[in-house]
């Protein structure tokens, strides 16, 4: 019995055009209507993913930052930063590897550099604007996560280094082969729907969990049922239980049809 969806959105929930079909739409209610609790798990922002969940009518939780943010339907929110010396190291790095960085704080997205193509980038996928900022003089010496934009190569190479440095103190992932994102060491979005589901006192073998970044990863191998979509990164793949078609062709939509 099924008693939960987790929704990744970009590539997984949105089509390429970041809207959300009519078939995922119709689905997903007929289900809520049958008691079904449908969650929006994203590396967006609150304010990038905000839409989404409205359109959506839910009043669930919203898993935002892969899971250093949540924000409940009575206000109250459970963020779970970056430390400041993490944070700091991190900053070193991007600086070293002449690598564009995003900051998050309160809901804004700071930049040291927002003049370039990696800003147009996320710009367009997120529907937000940066704020540019010296990192030298952030008021508060935290970040939701961090977010490095640019050649995947180059970008493995960064990874490498972060770990070498800080280890188990950060927890380092891919949403899409462009952006490496990071996050305090305990901050997962397997974490986050664990953590949700013991509050909604809903066993985990009870949900099915969508995603196709490396991202979605711990959350499909968390959940009952995890499916991959279709153009998924390929280790993600291999930890599905399932693969459904790309999220251009309502794969979400379609395999809730056939499972349920």
């Amino acid at each position: 019995m099924i008693k939960a969806i987790m929704l990744d959105l970009d590539g997984t929930l949105l089509d390429n055009l970041h809207k959300i079909s009519e078939t995922n739409k119709k689905v997903l209610k007929k289900l809520e209507n049958k008691g079904v609790k449908i969650f929006l798990a994203t590396g967006r922002s609150f304010e990038s993913m905000r839409s989404y969940h409205e359109e959506l009518n839910l009043t669930t939780p919203a898993i935002c930052y892969n899971g250093a943010k949540i924000i409940y339907h009575n206000g109250v929110e459970k963020e779970y930063p970056i430390k400041e010396r993490s944070l700091k190291a991190l900053i070193e790095i991007a600086r070293e590897h002449k690598t564009h960085l995003n900051l998050y704080q309160h809901e804004i997205w700071y930049s040291e550099n927002i003049q370039n193509k990696e800003t147009e980038i996320y710009k367009e996928i997120s529907g937000l604007e940066p704020v540019e900022k010296d990192f030298n003089h952030l008021d508060e010496m935290f970040s939701t996560k961090a977010l490095y934009v640019g050649d995947h190569e180059d970008l493995l190479k960064i990874e490498k280094d972060i770990k070498d440095r800080l280890g188990d103190y950060v927890y380092t992932t891919f949403s899409r082969p462009f952006f490496l994102e990071i996050l305090d060491g305990n901050v997962n979005k397997g974490t986050a729907m664990k953590n949700i589901m013991e509050a909604e006192n809903i066993s985990l073998s009870q949900v099915i969990a969508f995603g196709d970044g490396l991202n979605d990863k711990e959350m499909l191998e968390t959940a009952g049922v995890g499916v991959a979509m279709d153009g998924a990164f390929e280790e993600l793949k291999q930890v599905a239980d399932h693969i459904t078609a790309s999220n251009d062709e309502s794969g979400v939509g379609e395999f809730l049809k056939k499972y349920l």
